[in-house]
């Protein structure tokens, strides 16, 4: 693969000339974590989130050529013992993921390694694109449910015992998101997986990602959440979201430079951080 020092660079140039994603990075940076960086420390921060990127894009080029042997060795599961053990219920595993590490490089080394899972994803606008992106993240047996239409797919997979895949840190509408807190502040996240593991019994598992120093990948599968059952429905899909969010936000704290900072996250609640973007 491409050295970390050209990537770097590359990094450095593309956060210069790219002001739209520099300052919507360095706003969220601000807006979520506030005094807990100096102005310096916010600023390495952003580039080095830069640089992540930078990596993510050469390994979809390896994701895309490199033989499966390869990405295999590349891959390391912890927590697949919670997999196993939730997958004995026959009610299939909804494993909510964010945009942290590399995360279609561990689902993709998951498959390989493990077993098939089943990732839900927005189809690219640009058919071509498409089509790579359908390749990649259904090579070696995964498979790829549209975000839009998928839900009846979803339901049908999980009662065949399967896991799902599906991210839940980015912003949603204000019709589909539900409002819970992340990172101190209001956000709208989609409550599809409490949806779903409410009506059908799944347990839902946090499945998160990162880049290791020697650079292959971890993938760290945790216990189920837990699903609390009462007489208030509403409140049982809010709370169930709400843990959901922090256990992302928990990751996101532990491995900042790793997270998806370049999408405007907060914007349906505060759209004043992005207006001029």
């Amino acid at each position: 693969m491409i050295s970390t020092g050209i990537t770097r660079k590359i990094a450095r140039l593309w956060y210069r000339l790219d002001r739209r994603h520099r300052l919507i990075t360095l706003r969220n940076l601000e807006f979520a974590l506030g005094r807990e960086l100096t102005d310096k420390q916010r600023e390495g921060l952003a580039q080095a989130v830069f640089d992540h990127f930078i990596r993510i894009f050469f390994e979809a080029i390896a994701l895309l050529l490199f033989p499966a042997s390869h990405i295999r060795r590349r891959v390391v599961v912890i927590g697949q013992e919670h997999a196993e053990a939730a997958l004995k219920q026959g009610k299939g595993i909804i494993a909510i993921i964010a945009h942290a590490g590399n995360w279609e490089y561990t689902a993709l080394g998951y498959g390989l390694k493990n077993f098939p899972i089943a990732i839900v994803g927005r189809e690219h606008d640009h058919p071509v694109m498409n089509r790579i992106i359908r390749f990649l993240r259904e090579r070696g047996g995964n498979l790829m449910i549209p975000k839009r239409g998928g839900f009846k797919a979803i339901i049908s997979l999980l009662k065949r015992n399967c896991i799902i895949g599906m991210a839940i840190d980015q912003n949603t509408s204000t019709r589909g998101g539900m409002l819970v807190d992340f990172f101190g502040h209001r956000v709208r996240t989609t409550p599809i997986a409490a949806l779903l593991s409410r009506r059908l019994g799944t347990p839902v598992l946090p499945v998160f990602s990162r880049r290791l120093p020697d650079g292959r990948h971890l993938m760290h599968i945790h216990q189920p959440l837990p699903m609390i059952n009462t007489s208030d429905y509403e409140a049982d899909i809010e709370h169930q979201v709400q843990v959901q969010t922090y256990a992302i936000e928990s990751w996101v704290r532990r491995y900042p430079d790793q997270w998806l900072w370049l999408h405007r996250r907060w914007k349906n609640r505060y759209p004043e951080l992005y207006n001029d973007l």
